[in-house]
């Protein structure tokens, strides 16, 4: 199984990067691909960097070049909901834009014209997934993520919050790479750590605990990769 993971810091990617083995590393314009396995699976390691542009070039760069199986979007994510702290962990099951808006057309908040209302995960991906977690009795949350270019806090949370009320965390990339998986028909995972809870302290949240939020999601990815078996 080839599995491609995609996160935009090296914060975010710097555990895996050391649990790959007989790893190489290629490089492809700006970007580092880092190659190696896994137990039984091929893995395909790139940092992205931030935003919709970047992660949607790395996740087609990954997919064409070594005709990737499975992705797998790693990294940070504000929260939306009052229950989540800091280091919390969201797996979500649909994934949508909040800064898409052509609902003068009749498409939905967040669609884009002839894409579904909102992406969904995988299912047998994420059931996987779910068994492993139970195994080792880890929590997370599920549901809806919003991705836009923007680093949301304060009073754009709200508005944001009431658009999609069902939404719990907030990114900059998860949409983005959602889209180029629809496109080429790839499964696909998104695992989010809470870095900041998006109001009007979460510049100083982000710079504080973004490195633990990268820690609690690249540890997750690295226990899964650790024990999936397909």
């Amino acid at each position: 199984m080839k599995i491609g993971i995609v996160g935009a810091l090296e914060e975010e990617i710097s555990i895996i990067k050391e649990i790959i083995h007989n790893q190489e590393i290629k490089k492809n314009g700006t970007f580092k691909i880092y190659q190696g396995k896994i137990k039984n699976n091929k893995i395909f390691l790139i940092k992205s960097g931030i935003g919709k542009v970047c992660a949607s070039i790395a996740t087609t760069m990954l997919i064409h070049l070594y005709k990737i199986n499975i992705i797998i979007n790693i990294g940070s994510a504000g929260a939306l909901k009052n229950c989540l702290q800091i280091g919390d962990i969201i797996i979500p099951k649909k994934i949508c834009y909040y800064d898409v808006n052509l609902t003068n057309f009749g498409y939905s908040k967040g669609q884009v014209p002839k894409h579904p209302k909102k992406f969904n995960i995988d299912k047998n991906l994420y059931n996987i997934f779910k068994k492993i977690l139970l195994k080792f009795n880890l929590r997370y949350s599920k549901g809806l993520i919003v991705t836009g270019d923007s680093f949301i806090r304060g009073e754009i949370s709200k508005k944001i919050k009431y658009q999609f009320s069902s939404a719990i965390g907030v990114d900059m990339e998860s949409a983005a790479i959602a889209q180029v998986c629809y496109h080429f028909k790839i499964p696909y995972i998104i695992i989010k750590s809470i870095s900041d809870l998006s109001d009007n302290h979460a510049t100083l949240n982000f710079k504080k605990n973004i490195s633990t939020a990268s820690f609690q999601s690249s540890k997750l990815a690295k226990l899964i990769l650790e024990n999936i078996n397909f």
